[in-house]
Protein backbone atom coordinates (compact mmCIF):
# COMPACT_ATOMS: atom_id res chain seq x y z
CA UNK A 1 0.00 0.00 0.00
CA UNK A 2 1.27 3.21 -1.10
CA UNK A 3 1.81 5.93 1.81
CA UNK A 4 -0.16 8.65 0.90
CA UNK A 5 2.60 11.30 2.73
CA UNK A 6 5.22 9.92 0.42
CA UNK A 7 4.10 12.58 -2.62
CA UNK A 8 5.24 15.42 -0.70
CA UNK A 9 8.01 17.09 -0.22
CA UNK A 10 9.53 17.37 3.27
CA UNK A 11 9.19 21.02 3.18
CA UNK A 12 5.66 20.34 2.20
CA UNK A 13 5.21 18.20 5.78
CA UNK A 14 7.61 19.68 8.25
CA UNK A 15 7.76 23.74 6.66
CA UNK A 16 11.63 23.33 6.25
CA UNK A 17 13.90 22.24 3.61
CA UNK A 18 16.07 18.44 4.33
CA UNK A 19 19.96 18.63 4.51
CA UNK A 20 21.91 17.09 2.36
CA UNK A 21 21.32 13.34 2.31
CA UNK A 22 25.41 12.67 1.37
CA UNK A 23 27.49 10.54 3.16
CA UNK A 24 30.91 11.41 4.56
CA UNK A 25 33.10 7.56 4.84
CA UNK A 26 30.12 5.38 4.74
CA UNK A 27 31.89 2.94 1.94
CA UNK A 28 34.80 3.17 3.74
CA UNK A 29 32.85 2.01 7.10
CA UNK A 30 30.45 -0.46 5.31
CA UNK A 31 32.13 -1.34 1.81
CA UNK A 32 33.95 -5.43 2.58
CA UNK A 33 32.67 -5.55 6.21
CA UNK A 34 29.81 -7.89 7.58
CA UNK A 35 27.07 -5.75 9.06
CA UNK A 36 23.91 -6.84 11.81
CA UNK A 37 21.16 -4.73 12.39
CA UNK A 38 18.95 -5.74 15.14
CA UNK A 39 15.11 -4.85 14.93
CA UNK A 40 15.88 -5.03 11.08
CA UNK A 41 12.11 -5.78 10.25
CA UNK A 42 10.96 -2.24 12.11
CA UNK A 43 9.70 0.56 10.86
CA UNK A 44 13.41 2.33 10.77
CA UNK A 45 15.20 -1.07 10.47
CA UNK A 46 13.79 -1.38 6.89
CA UNK A 47 14.82 1.58 5.43
CA UNK A 48 18.47 1.73 6.80
CA UNK A 49 18.75 -2.25 5.46
CA UNK A 50 18.02 -0.68 1.98
CA UNK A 51 20.65 1.91 2.68
CA UNK A 52 23.27 -0.31 3.76
CA UNK A 53 22.79 -2.76 1.25
CA UNK A 54 23.60 -0.21 -1.19
CA UNK A 55 27.47 0.32 0.33
CA UNK A 56 28.25 -2.82 -0.86
CA UNK A 57 28.63 -5.14 2.68
CA UNK A 58 30.29 -8.16 2.35
CA UNK A 59 27.03 -9.30 4.03
CA UNK A 60 24.10 -8.16 5.87
CA UNK A 61 23.15 -9.97 9.27
CA UNK A 62 19.32 -8.52 9.62
CA UNK A 63 17.67 -10.12 13.21
CA UNK A 64 14.50 -9.69 14.36
CA UNK A 65 11.95 -11.24 17.25
CA UNK A 66 8.79 -10.69 15.32
CA UNK A 67 8.34 -13.32 12.64
CA UNK A 68 5.76 -11.73 9.98
CA UNK A 69 7.48 -8.18 9.99
CA UNK A 70 10.80 -10.61 9.34
CA UNK A 71 8.72 -12.59 6.69
CA UNK A 72 7.43 -9.53 5.31
CA UNK A 73 11.19 -8.00 4.89
CA UNK A 74 12.74 -10.66 3.60
CA UNK A 75 9.89 -11.10 0.90
CA UNK A 76 9.52 -6.84 -0.39
CA UNK A 77 13.08 -6.98 -0.54
CA UNK A 78 15.27 -9.55 -0.62
CA UNK A 79 15.60 -9.53 -4.40
CA UNK A 80 16.38 -6.03 -4.46
CA UNK A 81 19.11 -6.22 -1.80
CA UNK A 82 22.25 -5.55 -3.48
CA UNK A 83 24.60 -7.68 -0.52
CA UNK A 84 23.94 -11.03 0.59
CA UNK A 85 21.61 -11.33 3.86
CA UNK A 86 20.81 -13.96 6.44
CA UNK A 87 17.55 -13.34 8.10
CA UNK A 88 17.36 -14.54 11.84
CA UNK A 89 14.56 -14.77 14.01
CA UNK A 90 16.15 -14.25 17.82
CA UNK A 91 15.24 -11.88 20.75
CA UNK A 92 17.80 -9.90 21.65
CA UNK A 93 17.41 -11.03 25.73
CA UNK A 94 18.45 -13.89 24.77
CA UNK A 95 22.07 -14.32 25.45
CA UNK A 96 23.11 -17.72 24.23
CA UNK A 97 21.50 -17.63 20.55
CA UNK A 98 23.66 -14.19 20.22
CA UNK A 99 26.57 -15.86 21.21
CA UNK A 100 25.77 -18.41 18.46
CA UNK A 101 25.03 -15.87 16.07
CA UNK A 102 27.85 -13.47 16.47
CA UNK A 103 30.11 -16.46 16.77
CA UNK A 104 28.61 -18.19 13.28
CA UNK A 105 29.00 -14.65 11.17
CA UNK A 106 31.28 -12.81 13.16
CA UNK A 107 29.26 -9.25 12.54
CA UNK A 108 32.01 -5.86 12.23
CA UNK A 109 29.68 -3.22 12.38
CA UNK A 110 26.31 -3.59 14.51
CA UNK A 111 23.26 -1.59 14.67
CA UNK A 112 21.03 -2.05 17.52
CA UNK A 113 17.61 -0.82 16.61
CA UNK A 114 15.61 -3.36 18.61
CA UNK A 115 13.64 -1.97 21.53
CA UNK A 116 10.17 -1.61 22.99
CA UNK A 117 9.32 2.42 21.64
CA UNK A 118 5.72 2.50 22.68
CA UNK A 119 5.45 4.92 25.87
CA UNK A 120 2.32 4.11 27.09
CA UNK A 121 2.57 0.76 26.43
CA UNK A 122 5.81 1.24 28.50
CA UNK A 123 3.68 2.57 31.42
CA UNK A 124 1.42 -0.60 31.26
CA UNK A 125 4.54 -2.94 30.78
CA UNK A 126 7.67 -1.76 32.61
CA UNK A 127 9.06 -4.84 33.10
CA UNK A 128 8.80 -5.92 29.19
CA UNK A 129 10.16 -2.46 28.54
CA UNK A 130 13.16 -2.77 31.02
CA UNK A 131 14.33 -6.15 29.93
CA UNK A 132 14.19 -5.64 26.30
CA UNK A 133 15.87 -2.18 26.26
CA UNK A 134 17.88 -2.86 28.80
CA UNK A 135 19.23 -6.47 29.63
CA UNK A 136 18.92 -6.90 25.84
CA UNK A 137 21.39 -4.16 25.08
CA UNK A 138 23.45 -4.98 27.72
CA UNK A 139 23.81 -8.52 26.62
CA UNK A 140 24.29 -7.37 22.51
CA UNK A 141 26.89 -4.97 24.08
CA UNK A 142 28.80 -7.75 25.80
CA UNK A 143 28.52 -10.26 22.92
CA UNK A 144 29.72 -7.92 20.40
CA UNK A 145 32.84 -7.02 22.53
CA UNK A 146 33.69 -10.56 23.13
CA UNK A 147 33.53 -11.51 19.34
CA UNK A 148 35.56 -8.24 17.82
CA UNK A 149 32.79 -6.07 16.65
CA UNK A 150 34.59 -3.12 15.57
CA UNK A 151 31.37 -0.24 15.87
CA UNK A 152 28.26 -0.20 17.34
CA UNK A 153 25.78 2.37 16.96
CA UNK A 154 22.86 3.02 19.96
CA UNK A 155 19.75 4.93 18.97
CA UNK A 156 18.35 6.27 21.56
CA UNK A 157 15.43 9.19 21.60
CA UNK A 158 15.11 12.98 23.24
CA UNK A 159 12.25 10.97 25.65
CA UNK A 160 15.37 9.76 27.44
CA UNK A 161 16.39 13.79 28.78
CA UNK A 162 14.17 14.30 32.37
CA UNK A 163 12.09 11.53 31.27
CA UNK A 164 8.07 11.30 32.70
CA UNK A 165 8.43 7.63 31.40
CA UNK A 166 9.61 4.40 31.61
CA UNK A 167 10.63 4.19 28.04
CA UNK A 168 12.53 7.10 28.14
CA UNK A 169 14.18 6.23 31.56
CA UNK A 170 15.49 2.71 29.85
CA UNK A 171 16.42 5.64 27.08
CA UNK A 172 18.85 7.43 29.74
CA UNK A 173 20.28 4.41 31.23
CA UNK A 174 21.26 2.69 28.13
CA UNK A 175 22.98 6.14 26.82
CA UNK A 176 25.15 5.85 30.39
CA UNK A 177 25.80 2.25 29.85
CA UNK A 178 27.26 2.36 25.89
CA UNK A 179 28.99 5.37 27.03
CA UNK A 180 30.43 3.56 29.68
CA UNK A 181 31.04 0.57 27.36
CA UNK A 182 32.79 3.01 24.80
CA UNK A 183 35.30 3.76 28.01
CA UNK A 184 36.27 0.44 29.37
CA UNK A 185 35.26 -1.82 25.87
CA UNK A 186 37.58 -2.66 22.66
CA UNK A 187 34.83 -1.58 20.54
CA UNK A 188 33.94 2.34 19.14
CA UNK A 189 29.99 2.84 20.57
CA UNK A 190 28.08 5.78 19.73
CA UNK A 191 24.67 6.68 20.45
CA UNK A 192 22.01 8.49 17.88
CA UNK A 193 19.36 10.62 19.74
CA UNK A 194 16.38 10.52 17.89
CA UNK A 195 13.30 12.83 17.84
CA UNK A 196 10.18 11.16 16.22
CA UNK A 197 10.21 10.34 12.50
CA UNK A 198 8.12 10.32 10.07
CA UNK A 199 6.85 7.27 8.18
CA UNK A 200 7.39 5.20 11.70
CA UNK A 201 4.29 2.36 12.71
CA UNK A 202 2.32 4.40 15.22
CA UNK A 203 3.61 7.56 15.28
CA UNK A 204 0.95 10.26 15.46
CA UNK A 205 1.40 11.70 11.92
CA UNK A 206 0.63 7.67 10.67
CA UNK A 207 -2.62 7.61 13.13
CA UNK A 208 -4.19 10.95 11.48
CA UNK A 209 -3.66 9.78 7.93
CA UNK A 210 -5.29 6.79 8.87
CA UNK A 211 -8.12 8.64 10.40
CA UNK A 212 -8.00 11.32 7.44
CA UNK A 213 -8.28 8.48 4.93
CA UNK A 214 -11.25 7.05 6.46
CA UNK A 215 -13.15 10.17 6.80
CA UNK A 216 -12.73 9.92 10.72
CA UNK A 217 -12.24 12.64 13.38
CA UNK A 218 -9.06 13.39 14.46
CA UNK A 219 -7.42 12.05 17.83
CA UNK A 220 -4.96 14.70 19.38
CA UNK A 221 -4.04 14.70 22.98
CA UNK A 222 -3.95 18.18 23.58
CA UNK A 223 -4.47 21.23 20.92
CA UNK A 224 -0.81 23.16 22.47
CA UNK A 225 1.21 19.78 22.59
CA UNK A 226 4.25 20.03 20.66
CA UNK A 227 7.29 17.93 18.89
CA UNK A 228 10.27 17.67 17.14
CA UNK A 229 10.04 15.36 13.62
CA UNK A 230 12.92 14.02 10.98
CA UNK A 231 11.85 12.44 8.15
CA UNK A 232 13.06 8.91 7.36
CA UNK A 233 16.07 9.51 4.94
CA UNK A 234 17.20 11.87 7.53
CA UNK A 235 17.10 9.25 10.26
CA UNK A 236 19.03 6.38 8.19
CA UNK A 237 21.62 8.95 7.33
CA UNK A 238 21.99 9.96 11.01
CA UNK A 239 22.47 6.45 11.80
CA UNK A 240 25.12 5.55 9.12
CA UNK A 241 27.10 8.96 9.12
CA UNK A 242 27.37 8.89 13.01
CA UNK A 243 28.30 5.68 12.57
CA UNK A 244 31.23 6.95 10.44
CA UNK A 245 32.42 9.45 13.18
CA UNK A 246 35.94 8.63 13.73
CA UNK A 247 35.36 9.38 17.82
CA UNK A 248 32.95 7.54 19.54
CA UNK A 249 31.53 7.62 22.53
CA UNK A 250 29.38 10.72 21.53
CA UNK A 251 25.75 11.54 21.56
CA UNK A 252 24.46 12.91 17.98
CA UNK A 253 21.21 14.63 17.38
CA UNK A 254 19.80 15.91 14.01
CA UNK A 255 19.34 19.48 13.99
CA UNK A 256 15.66 19.30 13.72
CA UNK A 257 14.51 23.43 13.67
CA UNK A 258 11.46 24.23 15.99
CA UNK A 259 9.22 22.08 17.72
CA UNK A 260 5.93 21.41 15.47
CA UNK A 261 2.59 22.08 17.04
CA UNK A 262 0.48 19.07 16.80
CA UNK A 263 -2.62 20.71 16.48
CA UNK A 264 -1.28 22.73 13.81
CA UNK A 265 0.29 19.40 12.30
CA UNK A 266 -3.21 17.54 12.50
CA UNK A 267 -5.04 20.74 10.21
CA UNK A 268 -1.99 21.04 7.71
CA UNK A 269 -1.82 17.17 7.28
CA UNK A 270 -6.14 17.42 6.65
CA UNK A 271 -5.64 20.29 4.35
CA UNK A 272 -2.76 18.23 2.17
CA UNK A 273 -4.81 14.47 2.38
CA UNK A 274 -8.28 15.32 2.75
CA UNK A 275 -10.32 14.91 -0.37
CA UNK A 276 -13.56 16.53 1.48
CA UNK A 277 -12.28 19.99 2.33
CA UNK A 278 -13.82 21.93 4.97
CA UNK A 279 -13.33 21.93 8.38
CA UNK A 280 -10.98 19.44 9.95
CA UNK A 281 -12.63 17.39 13.04
CA UNK A 282 -10.53 17.15 15.86
CA UNK A 283 -11.51 15.09 19.35
CA UNK A 284 -9.08 15.89 22.12
CA UNK A 285 -8.38 12.99 24.04
CA UNK A 286 -5.90 14.29 27.32
CA UNK A 287 -2.48 12.77 27.69
CA UNK A 288 -1.43 9.15 27.43
CA UNK A 289 0.65 8.36 30.58
CA UNK A 290 4.40 8.71 30.56
CA UNK A 291 3.63 11.53 27.42
CA UNK A 292 5.10 15.07 27.94
CA UNK A 293 3.65 18.51 26.52
CA UNK A 294 6.50 19.59 24.99
CA UNK A 295 10.07 17.28 24.42
CA UNK A 296 13.28 18.48 25.87
CA UNK A 297 16.19 17.75 23.44
CA UNK A 298 18.97 18.68 25.99
CA UNK A 299 19.34 18.02 29.52
CA UNK A 300 20.86 20.72 32.47
CA UNK A 301 24.12 19.34 31.95
CA UNK A 302 24.38 19.26 27.74
CA UNK A 303 24.37 21.79 24.75
CA UNK A 304 24.83 20.76 21.19
CA UNK A 305 27.31 21.98 18.62
CA UNK A 306 27.88 22.07 15.20
CA UNK A 307 29.50 19.30 13.16
CA UNK A 308 31.00 19.17 9.81
CA UNK A 309 27.31 17.03 8.79
CA UNK A 310 24.65 19.27 7.51
CA UNK A 311 21.57 18.59 10.03
CA UNK A 312 23.62 16.75 12.69
CA UNK A 313 24.81 17.61 16.17
CA UNK A 314 26.93 16.74 18.74
CA UNK A 315 25.79 16.50 22.40
CA UNK A 316 28.70 18.04 25.03
CA UNK A 317 28.24 17.12 28.77
CA UNK A 318 29.47 19.63 31.17
CA UNK A 319 29.65 16.52 33.31
CA UNK A 320 33.25 15.39 34.81
CA UNK A 321 32.52 12.08 36.24
CA UNK A 322 30.66 9.35 34.55
CA UNK A 323 29.48 6.34 36.54
CA UNK A 324 31.39 3.33 34.88
CA UNK A 325 30.20 0.07 33.37
CA UNK A 326 29.98 -1.78 36.23
CA UNK A 327 27.87 0.28 37.86
CA UNK A 328 25.82 1.35 35.33
CA UNK A 329 24.98 -2.80 34.68
CA UNK A 330 24.35 -2.53 38.58
CA UNK A 331 21.38 -0.78 38.22
CA UNK A 332 20.39 -2.21 35.56
CA UNK A 333 20.48 -5.59 37.58
CA UNK A 334 18.41 -4.09 40.38
CA UNK A 335 15.91 -3.17 37.67
CA UNK A 336 15.55 -6.80 35.91
CA UNK A 337 15.05 -7.90 40.04
CA UNK A 338 11.66 -5.40 40.40
CA UNK A 339 11.05 -6.75 36.71
CA UNK A 340 11.24 -10.51 37.40
CA UNK A 341 9.28 -10.07 40.68
CA UNK A 342 6.80 -8.40 39.08
CA UNK A 343 6.80 -5.50 41.12
CA UNK A 344 5.61 -3.05 38.66
CA UNK A 345 4.81 -0.05 40.81
CA UNK A 346 8.25 0.05 42.31
CA UNK A 347 10.17 -0.96 38.97
CA UNK A 348 8.45 2.11 37.27
CA UNK A 349 9.23 4.60 40.04
CA UNK A 350 13.44 3.60 40.36
CA UNK A 351 13.83 3.58 37.23
CA UNK A 352 12.12 6.93 36.43
CA UNK A 353 14.28 8.05 39.97
CA UNK A 354 17.61 6.65 38.54
CA UNK A 355 17.10 8.15 34.80
CA UNK A 356 16.53 11.04 36.64
CA UNK A 357 20.32 10.54 38.65
CA UNK A 358 21.78 9.66 35.55
CA UNK A 359 20.99 13.34 33.70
Amino acid sequence: MTDPLSRFSQEELLGRPSPPMGLVGAEELIAGRRVAVTGAAGSVGGPLVQLLAGLRPASLLLIDHHEHSLFRLRQESAQRLAAPARWILADVRDRRKLERIFSENRPEVVFHLAAYKHVPLGEENPDQTVEVNLAGTRALIEVSAEFGVGRFLYPSSDKAVNPPSVYGSTKRIAERLVQAADREFPVGLSIVRFVNIVGTRGSVIETLSAQIAAGKPLTLTDAGMTRYWITMPEATRLLVQTACEPKSGVIFMPDTGPAINLGEMAHHLYRLLSANGGECPIQYIGARPGERMHEILLSNYEQAEATPYPGIVRVVSSRTSLPSYGEVSGLIDGLLELAYAGQLAKLRGQALDLAQSLQ
